[in-house]
């Protein structure tokens, strides 16, 4: 996906965006270290294939690059806008479009993959596709491939928190993209292609997510990162 961007435009974007995850995932750096510790340790061996899965920018994907610089990597994301930054960013992946509100994105995601991950990304959907999804994304692992899982995971349910004032970082990052006339148009296809989704806000109990990745067939799903409700989960297939 081609913008017009200037190289630095792309890396101030995608600079400004982990800033942003930063906010919204505590201890986000320690979280990918963990995570990328357990894909080597578990199975004994670095991932030479890895699907990062609602990935936007690729900015997961450079850290994993950083770690395995052989590795294969797919992100695979809804959004035209995020993977166009991903694409015009110095990186060697593939990226993706495609829908996780249903079954059918397994088609373009491909596979068989030793790594799928899904960083603040299930809490998009309502409770029964995430079920639904842990299942799908063991379809894509090949045997003794690993599952990470990090979102919010409190101990109990809880709604998403409101900022008390001002704009939270999230709006204030795209109202200032939607200022680049050279994301005009990918901003109208991003517009188009979000028209009537909104994120289900759903947050659910590592004990909960223990369950589903069970139901799905995961062997003892494990968690190896906590901080303030947030938690990541390893399952392997």
């Amino acid at each position: 996906m081609a913008t017009t961007l200037a190289p630095e435009d792309v890396a101030r974007w995608r600079r400004d965006w982990e800033t942003m995850m930063r906010h919204y995932q505590p201890g986000r750096d320690d979280l990918l270290a963990a995570g990328l510790t357990a894909a080597e340790e578990v199975p004994g061996n670095p991932p030479e294939r890895v699907l990062d899965v609602g990935g936007g920018p690729g900015t997961t994907a450079e850290a994993v690059l950083r770690r395995w610089p052989e590795a294969r990597v797919t992100v695979l994301d809804i959004d035209p806008a995020l993977l166009a930054l991903a694409d015009n960013a110095p990186l060697r992946i593939r990226t993706v479009r495609a829908d996780l509100g249903s079954a059918r994105w397994l088609a373009p995601a491909g596979g068989p993959y030793d790594l799928v991950m899904a960083l603040m990304t299930l809490h998009y959907l309502p409770a029964g596709r995430v079920r639904d999804w842990y299942a799908e994304a063991r379809r894509l692992l090949r045997p003794g491939g690993l599952l990470l899982v990090a979102d919010a995971m409190p101990v109990a349910p809880v709604a998403a928190e409101r900022p008390d004032s001002g704009t939270d970082p999230w709006t204030a990052w795209w109202t200032a993209l939607a200022r680049e006339p050279a994301m005009a148009r990918l901003l109208e296809e991003r517009t188009a292609a979000l028209s009537g989704l909104s994120s289900a806000e759903f947050a659910a109990p590592v004990g909960w997510h223990r369950a589903a990745a069970r139901r799905a067939g995961f062997t003892d799903p494990t968690v190896r990162w906590e901080r303030a409700g947030h938690a990541l989960m390893v399952c392997r297939r």
